[in-house]
């Protein structure tokens, strides 16, 4: 019997399906601790990605959009900052 292409694809989605269950059952939940610095990491990336995007625009629309973008995540970033600095006085 000859196996197509369809039936290897069948195959190889079973077993990513598989691999997705059983990955699942083993991960553990993260600490509030490894969250918090997770979170603050990306509030981070956020920010430096808002300084380059209010470098670049040019548009005055943009520019206002650009420093609204830029204010809120400056203030999320610190926020997870206070957070984490609560975290390590407990």
């Amino acid at each position: 019997m000859k196996k197509t292409r369809d039936y290897y694809i069948d195959k190889i989605e079973k077993i990513r399906r598989y691999v997705e269950v059983i990955s699942k059952h083993f991960q553990r939940e993260k600490s509030e601790e490894e969250e918090l610095i997770e979170n603050l990491k990306k509030a981070h990336e956020e920010w430096e990605m808002k300084e380059k995007y209010f470098q670049w625009a040019t548009d005055p629309d943009l520019i206002e959009h650009a420093i609204y973008e830029l204010k809120a995540s400056k203030i999320k970033y610190i926020y997870f900052l206070k957070k984490a600095k609560e975290l390590e006085n407990k």
